[in-house]
């Protein structure tokens, strides 16, 4: 928020940029599917287990 720019044009940028990493943050998810994702949540939560 350093930019020299006006208010406007910051509050802008933020939308655009916000907009375009929730959109590859979805898009992921969609990619991934429900099963790709209860996949990797198991992986994870068996991964904490052996380190404890």
């Amino acid at each position: 928020m350093l930019l020299p720019i006006s208010t406007a044009a910051k509050g802008v940028l933020w939308t655009i940029l916000f907009g375009m990493a929730k959109t590859c943050q979805y898009g992921g998810l969609t990619i991934l599917g429900v099963e790709g994702y209860n996949r990797l949540k198991r992986y994870f939560r068996h991964k904490g287990r052996e380190q404890q």
